[in-house]
């Protein structure tokens, strides 16, 4: 069954539990303590004291106790969604310090010994922090080592410091060399359990499973298989191997007592064993209560569960005098002491009929826009009753030709050009727009989302950019260069607008970015895109100055080919006057084309002559006819001319 809280934890005494719930769409931590009052029959006293996250899409993946060295304060460790790991300490109820990986993969897992603290991502990238510098020592991926979910830190003995991570299989890690030294047969769904119980021995559970696997360390051998009766929900170890206890899906508990003696009666080579105890909770009106959580320490156990959907109560029992089958028969009458008042947790009104539960609350999503319709047509049916009233005048005609979406809509528009005119010659235009889109940058980097960080780069104006920048964090400015880099390389045409992002993130959060360890790892795809760019200059340039004299020489013979057609096209029209007579080229009579020219003339004149004076003798009186009207025509210009 489902349950309202996320995460809990108990410390490593038992004495307090912390545990995260969500309160309106937001998530929040809260610590209570398990010790039983003494005189006053309180099983606890109330802490209302909660730490609030202040978005409601910041969210808690994992948490840790720690005492530091450094410090006497009780220490959680948590890790968020949005690549950051918060101390927060309980009695000041705040966020003392934070770390951060430099990206926005989400914490997976997180361990701590000997203050270092090492935590695993979605991207499944490992890092090491010193608490006492608070400092990031290092951080490497191993390429075996995919879709990691959980981490726990070997006990250094005379070897080197180990790790166990694990997905579906279970890896060793060797952390100075950063290879996997040994896989261990790990689960079908993804392991959501993995805790080391002795120096020789850790147990494995995943999701949706109610087998726990217990495996030799040295030998990566399977010890045994414990079996409960369903799915297993949360696990406890008392740290001497002699009692393991977990919560599972139906709400029971069960005891595994002495999981890794064998059992001789057994047959050979069966390894699994069934849970030796188990413990359920009722009312007193025979409801069952369902157990969320619970804690193992020698002979004592503490069960927890809730009230009022997300009020936790505890119990402890020696649970070694129990039977096999125990149920506990509790009240659910409210027993919580205030800090502040000796009253109910959420007081009580006398007027009510009954108090409020916030087990009944609902919260529905913010898309319903029942009530805003419903206030839209009252809003019609006034303004219909108005026109009917006034339908004589001027006024009432022109409200019946004026809808009520048509009135909406020109209110609107006049308020925001109003508007409008108002901040074009204002200073503070830019600043809002530069504060707005730094915001919408930082969600959208933290998050993930590419349509929203598309609409801000979209901006082409570098001065925007610049203190868009300049606002960013710088942690945040590592995450913006990678997906640059991705963007340059699969979009080349949007090479230039980017470049002018890539520009000012280097100037502005240069300094930040030289102080990173392993830079050129992490900026790696951007690096590759710049190099490979710039690779290609030499390339360009060569290639631009050949174009050039490529189109110097186009250039030099489109002039010589202009000069030499004029000339031809002189020749040509000279040549086209010449008669060229085959006969007198092939006699020889020709030598050369000037004379050949010259000839051609005289045998045309004289042939001319030739045919005139035979002409003339064969018919003597056409010529007489024809030189009489010679001379008249002659006499006839002359008379004209004077």
């Amino acid at each position: 069954m489902d349950s309202p809280i996320i995460h809990s934890a108990y410390d490593p005494s038992g004495q307090y539990l912390c545990y995260v719930t969500v309160a309106l769409d937001k998530q929040r931590v809260g610590v209570q303590p398990t010790q039983r009052a003494t005189s006053s029959g309180i099983d606890s006293v109330w802490n209302e004291n909660f730490l609030y996250l202040d978005d409601s899409k910041l969210k808690i993946t994992c948490l840790k106790w720690v005492t530091l060295a450094s410090s006497d304060a009780v220490t959680i460790i948590l890790g968020m969604n949005n690549g950051e790991i918060w101390l927060y300490s309980v009695l000041a109820n705040e966020v003392t310090y934070k770390f951060t990986t430099g990206n926005a993969y989400e914490i997976k897992d997180l361990d701590l010994m000997s203050e270092q603290l090492w935590c695993i991502d979605s991207n499944d990238t490992f890092y090491q922090y010193d608490l006492l510098q608070f400092k990031l020592l290092q951080h490497f991926k191993i390429n075996e080592c995919v879709q990691l979910s959980k981490l726990s830190i070997v006990p250094a003995r005379n070897s080197a410091a180990q790790l166990l991570v694990a997905s579906h299989s279970i890896f060793l890690v060797d952390i100075e060399s950063k290879k996997v030294v040994m896989t261990f047969p790990g689960h079908v769904s993804p392991v959501s359990e993995l805790q080391i119980i002795t120096n020789d021995y850790f147990i494995s559970g995943a999701q949706n499973d109610r087998f726990l696997n217990v495996y030799d360390i040295h030998s990566g051998s399977t010890k045994c298989v414990l079996v409960a009766e369903s799915d297993i929900k949360e696990l406890s170890h008392s740290g001497r191997a002699d009692s393991i206890v977990v919560t599972t899906e139906d709400g029971n508990l069960e005891i595994f007592v002495d999981p890794l003696i064998s059992n001789v009666t057994k047959k050979r080579g069966n390894k699994s064993k069934k849970s030796t105890k188990k413990i359920q909770i009722v009312s007193k009106d025979g409801k069952k209560v369902p157990i969320y959580n619970a804690f193992i320490n020698k002979d004592l156990l503490n069960v927890s569960w809730l009230q009022n959907a997300t009020m936790p109560y505890f119990k402890n029992l020696q649970w070694k005098e129990l039977s096999n089958e125990y149920t506990v028969e509790i009240s659910l009458s409210s027993n919580f002491k205030n800090k502040s008042a000796d009253r109910d947790l959420h007081g009580k009104d006398l007027a009510s009929a009954t108090n409020y539960v916030e087990g009944n609350a609902r919260v529905t999503s913010g898309d319903n826009f029942k009530h805003v319709n419903d206030a839209i047509k009252s809003w019609e049916r006034e303004l219909t009753s108005l026109e009917q009233e006034q339908g004589k005048t001027a006024q009432a005609d022109e409200l019946l030709t004026e809808t009520f979406g048509d009135k909406l809509e020109s209110g609107t528009i006049a308020r925001l050009n109003g508007k409008k005119n108002n901040l074009k010659n204002s200073n503070l235009k830019t600043a809002a727009t530069t504060g707005t889109v730094t915001v919408i940058l930082s969600q959208a980097l933290q998050s993930n989302d590419h349509s929203l960080l598309e609409t801000v780069l979209n901006n082409r104006d570098e001065r925007v950019i610049r203190d868009t920048i300049f606002r960013l964090k710088p942690a945040l400015a590592v995450i913006l260069l990678e997906r640059l880099a991705e963007r340059i390389a699969r979009q080349t045409h949007r090479q230039g607008p980017l470049n002018v992002w890539v520009k000012w993130c280097l100037i502005i959060h240069g300094g930040y970015l030289v102080s990173i360890p392993n830079l050129m790892s992490t900026l790696s795809s951007l690096h590759s895109t710049l190099k490979r760019r710039s690779d290609l200059l030499p390339r360009l340039l060569a290639m631009d100055a050949r174009l050039d004299c490529t189109v110097n020489k186009f250039k030099t013979l489109n002039y010589e080919a202009n000069d030499v057609y004029s000339s031809e096209t002189v020749v040509e029209e000279d040549e086209d006057d010449v008669e060229y007579n085959e006969e007198i080229d092939d006699a020889g009579l020709i030598e050369d084309g000037e004379e050949s020219y010259e000839s051609e003339e005289e045998s045309d004149s004289g042939h001319e002559e030739e045919g005139k004076y035979m002409s003339s003798k064969q018919d003597g009186r056409v010529e007489e006819e024809q030189g009489g009207h010679d001379e008249e025509e002659a006499g006839y210009s002359d008379v004209e001319m004077e």
